[in-house]
């Protein structure tokens, strides 16, 4: 058995040492060319019954919108002890809200939906107190719509541990509970806003739910909502859903395809960049209608949305911004501009800051500083100064990248083990996250990306040239024997991971090839590194020991017990862009290309 074993493992390193760099990197690709749609199917939106999401009653879509119609919704919290909670809220219209047969909030005045989208989150205009009682807690919002041209919603959303759902009405089965968290009923007219919070309309008085009522000769039942359907990609995987969701990582995929299109010159690669980004442009206006029309928060790509974040501005545009810069001539590329345009203007005009002038966020607390944030702005930054013609916005942007360089690293980078943590909090600067791999990895990604972007008379270049060879100098102490490195780099007992693996690698391959680095010295590590990444690469294309997306934690345990998954998004545009630069490395040992 133990002769079969090693045979067998024989075998498979051989096979890693066979084929080129190349030939492993294209293998990926093609399992991702032949596994992307781009395509979404619909499916029913069923409500999330979390008070801590979003929730919408949408009143215009199920009732006939006229001046002065009564809508009557009824729902249930559920809490888990007598307690108090903070209801934030918005809506259109006049609303009255009666909880357990009390009125806890009443305005009659003709109200216009106010809001603001965050990083992650929806602030509401107003804050209602709500007492609720262990157990079920009966919710009923009555509604008047003023203006019939105007919209005529609610929205609302806690931070209380609070269900809301249906399933506790005797009436109801649990299919419906699944599509819908409120009842709904209504549709007659009254005189004022006023009239009808002070009558009792027989609807609410039973809430028999099989009972016709009338009103003002309207004759109405209790109802459901419009159902309706909601975008999901085709297949999605647990923790990181396809290759052609709206993100960094999936973006970062496509951007390594073409770049693998351009050193192969093979088509296919070049037209799944182009069919990734014309299908962000077809799904933007779509998935921007379901999240602002029908308020579905939670759908897919919904952070397509006007999230401000770096993961879904400068990192998803890169793609686009690369054909701008490599293809001088494309049937979309006025579509392309536009996007990019748009996003360019919010990274250099809206993108929060510090004072020192790197991009920060504003999750989990303000002001709060990731290492992650080198990579999805800085190629960004840098990039642009190769798309622009004009002399000085070149220098701005090259000026921009390198002064931000020097800013997360005095933010994160720890001169002692010459590391970047995963992140700082601006209000609480001693606080010490991990060395976390893949963080690392974006860290040192990012500062080759912009010293290929700078020119070497740059007066800054050499201090980002100084600390990049800090930096890998400090990595490659902390390569395991297999040749990878683990999940928090300085941690031996921690798991080996591919995606951060893969970074480094690239990291160490792109120094060899532009010359920052000594061959001699560092080809051996990256090759030695190259085909431990191909032990976890399959005959088709797929990839293993990949750690799934992760916030941040000042608790190393955090990262080690997130779960590693195989072909994540994450992992496979890491893999493809190390596998490109150890290929460039390999074809100057004139190693055969195929």
């Amino acid at each position: 058995m133990k002769k079969f074993l090693l045979l067998a493992s024989y075998f498979f390193v051989a096979n890693a040492f066979a084929q080129t760099p190349l030939e492993h990197t294209k293998r990926i690709a093609n399992y991702i060319v032949s596994n992307t749609p781009f395509q979404y199917k619909l499916e029913v939106f069923k409500p999330s019954h979390k008070l801590t999401d979003l929730q919408s009653i949408d009143f215009s879509r199920s009732l006939q919108n006229r001046s002065n119609t009564v809508g009557l919704a009824y729902t249930e919290f559920i809490s888990n002890n007598d307690t108090t909670i903070t209801l934030e809220l918005s809506h259109s219209g006049a609303l009255q809200i009666v909880v357990n047969d009390k009125t806890i909030y009443s305005n009659v005045n003709n109200n216009q939906l106010k809001f603001e989208f965050l990083e992650r989150s929806i602030v509401l205009e107003k804050n209602v107190q709500v007492a609720l009682k262990k157990g079920v807690n009966s919710v009923l919002f009555k509604s008047v719509t003023i203006d019939s041209n105007k919209d005529w919603k609610i929205l609302f959303q806690s931070n209380a541990n609070t269900a809301i759902t249906l399933e506790h009405c005797k009436q109801l089965n649990r299919e419906v509970n699944a599509l819908s968290n409120f009842l709904m009923s209504g549709g007659f007219t009254t005189e004022s806003p006023t009239q009808a919070f002070q009558t009792t309309y027989d609807a609410e008085k039973n809430k028999d739910l099989a009972t016709v009522y009338e009103q003002n000769q309207y004759k109405y039942t209790w109802t459901l909502p419009k159902v309706e359907l909601t975008q999901n990609v085709i297949d999605p995987q647990p923790y990181w859903g396809s290759f052609y969701n709206y993100n960094y990582h999936t973006a970062g995929v496509a951007w390594a395809i073409a770049e693998l299109g351009r050193l192969t010159g093979d088509k296919k690669y070049n037209d799944f960049t182009t069919n990734y980004c014309n299908f962000v442009l077809k799904a933007k206006p779509f998935v921007t209608y379901q999240v602002r029309e029908l308020w579905q928060t939670n759908s897919t790509d919904y952070l397509i949305v006007n999230t401000p974040l770096l993961d879904f501005t400068s990192a998803p545009a890169m793609p686009f911004l690369y054909k701008l810069i490599h293809e001088p001539s494309f049937k979309e590329r006025t579509q392309y501009n536009e996007f990019f345009q748009q996003i360019k203007s919010y990274i250099f005009n809206q993108q929060v800051r510090l004072p020192e002038g790197n991009f920060t966020r504003e999750t989990p607390e303000k002001f709060t500083t990731w290492v992650d944030d080198m990579f999805m702005g800085l190629p960004f930054v840098i990039h642009c100064a190769s798309e622009t013609k004009d002399p000085k916005e070149k220098k701005r942007f090259q000026d921009d990248a390198a002064n931000q360089v020097l800013a997360f690293a005095k933010a994160l980078f720890d001169t002692r083990d010459s590391l970047f943590h995963h992140a700082r909090h601006t209000s609480r600067p001693n606080v010490q996250y991990p060395y976390w791999l893949r963080a690392n990895g974006w860290g040192i990604w990012a500062i080759t990306e912009v010293l290929k972007g700078l020119p070497k008379n740059h007066p800054q270049y050499n201090k980002i040239m100084n600390l990049y060879k800090a930096h890998i100098t400090a990595l490659t102490k902390h390569q395991d024997e297999s040749g990878m490195w683990h999940n928090i780099v300085n941690i031996p007992t921690a798991r080996l991971e591919t995606s951060g693996s893969s970074i480094i690698t690239l990291a160490i391959a792109r120094g060899i090839n532009e010359g920052w680095l000594d061959k001699a010295t560092y080809k051996p590590i990256a090759e030695k590194a190259w085909n431990a990444i191909c032990n976890r690469i399959e005959p088709d294309g797929q990839v293993h020991d990949i750690i799934v997306g992760s916030f941040t934690s000042e608790d190393y345990r955090y990262y080690e017990n997130q779960p590693f998954v195989k072909n994540d998004s994450h992992g496979m545009l890491c893999v493809l862009m190390c596998g490109i630069e150890m290929s460039k490395l390999m074809q100057q040992d004139n190693y055969a290309i195929k």
